[in-house]
């Protein structure tokens, strides 16, 4: 009981600060595929897709195909339609045929994330105190939706952490027009472009990630170009197909980095 009712609270406290408990990705996995109780498996599950961590990937399916609790198999068919990530496609379809209606129609909602993963990853809420409301581009395109869903997610998490910076505007779903934001005393910019270059090629018996974005920063919703932004990055990674597509993710998050970077050093100079 006190080892259940320890990770019912972690669980807890994972809900309301996921970030600072990133770490404890094992020790809700573990809970997950072996805890006696299936409420605290229910909540590892539903953690473990808030947290939205890849490495949860194969547990979460184990759950889903295994566990007999069917609360347990539809949230962990729910968290793997948060993850979205194409690997638990089969276990997902797998689980159409499950006997409860319940996991049968989570699974089909999963399937769904994963066959097409949202563009638009989620805005954060509204920032107080703001100067600035920027817009983000960099569309669909060649890369398909997966790699272009794990750049914007990237770039929206570091655009949130510029300070005079808000992506949304409250009460307002999209993106705002100028009469909107002068209500709300903001200057409209907007920050896109393409990624130019996404690449690999054998290296040394390793592979070789190569990805370069061009873009710029322009007012909003005039789209003057203000300035041009160009970012590269490689990658080393072993030579399997899933290191890859990993590696891949990871390039395109280093250089949305790096062109959040860009844009909080020209904020500053606009300031």
């Amino acid at each position: 009981m006190r080892r259940s009712a320890a990770l019912i609270a972690l669980a807890v406290v994972l809900l309301f600060a996921s970030r600072a408990f990133a770490d404890r990705i094992d020790d809700l996995m573990r809970a997950l595929e072996q805890d006696p109780s299936y409420k605290v498996r229910v909540l590892a599950a539903l953690v473990l897709g808030k947290l939205a961590d890849k490495r949860a990937v194969s547990s979460l399916l184990r759950a889903l195909l295994r566990d007999d609790n069917e609360t347990v198999r539809g949230v962990a068919a729910t968290s793997l339609g948060r993850i979205g990530d194409r690997g638990s496609a089969d276990g997902l379809q797998a689980a159409l045929a499950d006997k409860s209606e319940f996991v049968r129609t989570q699974a089909k909602k999963a399937l769904e994330l994963v066959a097409n993963p949202t563009f638009h990853s989620p805005l954060p809420n509204a920032k107080a105190g703001a100067k600035f409301f920027v817009s983000i581009g960099f569309q669909t395109g060649k890369l398909g939706p997966d790699y272009l869903s794990a750049f914007r997610r990237s770039l929206i998490e570091r655009l949130n952490k510029i300070g005079p910076v808000t992506l949304a505007i409250e009460n307002l779903d999209g993106d705002p027009n100028a009469s909107q934001l002068g209500q709300k005393h903001l200057a409209g910019l907007l920050v896109d472009g393409n990624i130019s270059n996404l690449s690999a090629k054998e290296a040394g018996g390793q592979m070789q990630i190569d990805c370069d974005v061009k873009g710029y920063v322009a007012t909003y919703p005039g789209k003057a170009i203000r300035t041009m932004v160009t970012e590269s990055g490689s990658i080393q990674t072993g030579m399997s197909a899933g290191a890859e597509l990993e590696s891949k993710r990871d390039c395109l998050g280093a250089i949305a980095e790096a062109l959040g970077d860009d844009v909080e050093k020209y904020l500053k100079t606009v300031e």
